[in-house]
């Protein structure tokens, strides 16, 4: 049985705006267009939308109906970037399926027929789309059905924002919808508006003949290819090819100056192909065919896109010292995997608009790259925030290759001590009242005074989580801790906690 997708984002362009501003939900985009001077609304997004803004709309009355405390952006609407973006989307879809096609300006068909047995069901492949799609910041709306047409007119009109049609269900999904739902043209709707016929139930009706005789064969091709009577074929997506370079010996060679050179001119080859099109390598690919054998295959992950040949040369060299040449290499190809917009950067002229800020993030990138090559992608990590408000959940580790979240996690205003020890260690203090100043506390087998002790702050374990785990299983939940800064008299602060149901003490973090 076919199934397919079908994709629409109501605010395509507008998203994409926010996505490049890293603005924030509730921040307003409007995007023009000029008609005879005037400028008018062509895309708004959500937010707008909520306050009564509408394609068509005059920019100044738009204005009117926006608070003044809200922030506003404008720019003229470029379809063409969206039509890249659209193209570039559905290209990065295909890790879902082979055939994915954009469907202009702001939809993309998908064919999964087959591909339930890799995702474990088609459930899974739409929640797996759905979650890919919003963590790039982008509003969609999604319909399966065994058509094209039918998946189409569901996820524009209809009531869910995720439905399912079942197979041999179309007629009866598509009949409360609209006749928009069909595809057809504005004219052919305004028509059938004027006759009385407004839901596509009306459509199915009225005879066959009557149709094509007032309205055109236009509407019956719609019918058909929603119900499933004409096939209807996807025109899929290519995605580019990655930039190459190859240089190919005519006999194999175990010479390091012979490999050396050779590479040395591949890279120069490919470094001039990545300028041309304005881009920087992310992932490189060093392939060495050998003589009777498989070829071996050598990856290069960049922190940040780069096309500067001295750098790139230097992991390209540290990986080729290292390689067993006792059989012989007969040929040398570069083949840059996953690229990045790179454009030209004024930096030595601060009249031109210049920037030292350029070169300080690119000589940090050709540090993390060299230290990455030397110790490897787990042993150079960085520390990113975690919103949590336990704090041994607070961070985590994570590769300096990976790229970071473009919606950072929200920090606690409130004090944290510089260390935190992985493991609480355990102490015995003495106060005058359970929730009172401490006076002593016993810790590392020594009984320190205290000369400082604040007021205790209460942190709870995450009900959330807690809850749903109970009802699973037999737990309990973990109980409250309040935690105190101390200072001993060494000077030194810590950060004390106290567990309220058994009432034990422990040190978790100190204050360099």
């Amino acid at each position: 049985m076919r199934r397919v997708l079908s994709l629409w984002f109501p605010t395509f362009a507008t998203d994409l705006i926010k996505r490049s501003r890293s603005a924030s939900p509730a921040d307003v985009v409007l995007l023009t267009r000029e008609v005879a001077g005037r400028k008018l609304l062509a895309r708004c997004c959500e937010a707008a939308a909520k306050s009564g803004i509408r394609p068509g709309m005059d920019l100044a009355h738009a204005r009117s109906l926006l608070p003044s405390s809200i922030t506003l952006h404008t720019e003229p609407h470029r379809p063409d970037r969206d039509e890249r973006a659209l193209h570039a989307l559905a290209c990065r879809l295909l890790k879902f399926s082979p055939l994915v096609a954009p469907d202009p300006p702001d939809g993309i068909l998908i064919d999964i027929t087959g591909t339930e047995m890799v995702h474990r069901g088609e459930t899974r492949v739409i929640r797996s789309v759905v979650r890919g799609l919003r963590k790039l910041g982008v509003r969609v709306r999604l319909a399966s059905a065994s058509t094209f047409a039918s998946a189409w007119g569901v996820a524009r009109f209809g009531k869910s924002p995720f439905t399912p049609v079942p197979p041999r269900e179309e007629k009866q999904s598509l009949a409360p919808l609209p006749v928009a739902a069909l595809k057809i043209d504005p004219h052919l709707d305004a028509a059938f508006r004027e006759i009385g016929i407004e839901r596509v139930e009306h459509v199915f009706a009225l005879p066959r003949s009557s149709i094509a005789a007032r309205f055109g064969i236009e509407i019956l091709a719609r019918i058909d290819k929603a119900l499933g009577i004409v096939p209807e074929q996807l025109d899929p997506v290519c995605p580019p090819p990655p930039l190459l370079a190859s240089m190919l010996f005519e006999g194999p060679t175990d010479q390091w100056d012979s490999i050396h050179a050779a590479a040395n001119l591949v890279l120069e080859d490919l470094c001039n192909q990545l300028t041309n099109r304005e881009a920087g390598v992310r992932r490189l690919e060093i392939e060495l065919r050998r003589p009777e054998s498989a070829p071996e295959f050598i990856a290069i992950t960049l922190s940040r896109p780069s096309r500067k040949f001295k750098h790139i040369w230097s992991l390209v060299r540290s990986k080729l010292e290292r390689v067993d040449l006792s059989n012989g290499i007969e040929g040398i190809i570069l083949s840059a995997k996953r690229t990045a917009r790179l454009r030209p950067q004024q930096i030595h002229n601060p009249a031109l608009g210049g920037e030292t800020q350029h070169v300080a993030q690119a000589a940090w990138g050709e540090l993390v790259d060299t230290l990455v090559d030397r110790l490897g992608p787990n042993s150079v990590t960085c520390i990113e925030p975690v919103e949590s408000h336990l704090p041994e959940h607070a961070w985590r580790e994570r590769s300096i290759l990976e790229d970071p979240p473009r919606t950072p996690a929200f920090v606690t205003n409130s004090d944290r001590p510089t260390r935190l020890f992985a493991k609480p260690e355990p102490a015995q203090a003495m106060a005058l009242v359970p929730d009172g100043p401490v006076l002593s506390i016993g810790w590392r087998q020594k009984q320190w005074k205290v000369l400082a002790s604040t007021n205790p702050e209460r942190i709870g374990a995450e009900w959330w989580r807690w809850s749903f785990m109970q009802k699973q299983k037999a737990v309990c939940t973990p109980p409250d801790r309040d935690y105190f800064a101390l200072q001993l008299e060494t000077g030194l602060w810590i950060w004390v906690c106290r567990q309220n149901e058994t009432n034990r003490w422990f040190v978790h973090g100190e204050w360099s």
